[in-house]
């Protein structure tokens, strides 16, 4: 009989857990909890031992992915971006182009590879070389080269964008980054699954101005980002300074040409 205030719990682990009146063994087995506080600590020790793959992402002790910005990996679990495990920037979100570039070329220093998928092709003036970039002529393309790339293994680092999907393919391309080992963001929905989750928006009230000859705001010189990050049962949030950059989109008709504005004779 069990003992006062116990319940009944049905299961399949092997090993024996402290708190429970029966041993632990393979196949369907019948255990009385007397103490559900310790047996549940007991659990998720045993599940770190010998399930790695099942601890949540904050309490998992495996280094990520560093993305190069101090302030943003000081808030992610371990450090960077999981590996293994897919993450999701929400879109439309504020400078997530920028810091996952920036992602790209700090995995790169470090001697490792990197891909980019670009699926709407909005990738282009102002790109730095690097990650191998890829520019799939249709969505289902573009998700094939995703899952190829992530189970591979060969990449640290596979970014996608441009790309629409459901969460049928996002639990696929979930299982190809376990298999590969590397880590995994992507721009999309935010209702698509995924291990981390990342917000951001900028902060309008805290946009640095240069000012005219006039005293007026000019161009903006830097900006304000709140970025979130939350996984299973947790949440971080930073704020990031970033340099802002103009570029001027060149004006002649084929791409080869030179220009030659301002050039006399």
């Amino acid at each position: 009989m069990p003992i006062a205030g116990s319940r009944l719990r049905h299961g399949v682990f092997p090993g024996r857990l402290p708190g429970f009146v029966a041993p632990f063994c393979f196949g369907v087995y019948s255990v009385f909890l007397d103490m559900p506080a310790l047996a549940t600590v007991a659990l998720r020790d045993l599940l770190a031992r010998r399930f790695p793959d099942a601890v949540p992402l904050p309490e998992r002790r495996e280094q990520g992915v560093g993305t190069g910005v101090a302030l943003l990996d000081r808030i992610l679990p371990g450090g960077g971006l999981p590996r293994g495990r897919p993450t999701l920037w929400e879109q439309p979100g504020a400078a997530a182009t920028a810091l996952l570039a920036a992602a790209c070329q700090s995995v790169i220093a470090q001697g490792m590879r990197t891909a980019w998928i670009d699926g709407d092709h909005s990738l282009g003036h102002g790109w730095r070389d690097g990650p191998l970039m890829l520019r799939p002529r249709t969505p289902l393309l573009g998700l094939r080269f995703a899952e190829v790339l992530l189970a591979c293994g060969g990449f640290a680092l596979v970014v996608v964008s441009g790309v629409t999907t459901d969460r049928t393919t996002m639990f696929r391309l979930g299982r190809a980054v376990h298999e590969g080992g590397g880590a995994f963001a992507m721009l999309g929905e935010g209702s698509l699954p995924a291990a981390l989750k990342l917000r951001s928006h900028y902060l309008l009230d805290r946009m640095a101005f240069a000012m005219s000859p006039f005293g007026e705001p000019a161009a903006i010189n830097s900006v304000h980002v709140s970025i979130e990050a939350s996984a299973s049962g947790w949440r971080e949030r930073a704020v990031l300074t970033l340099p802002f950059a103009g570029h001027v989109v060149r004006s002649a008709l084929e791409a080869g040409l030179v220009d030659r504005r301002g050039v006399k004779g």
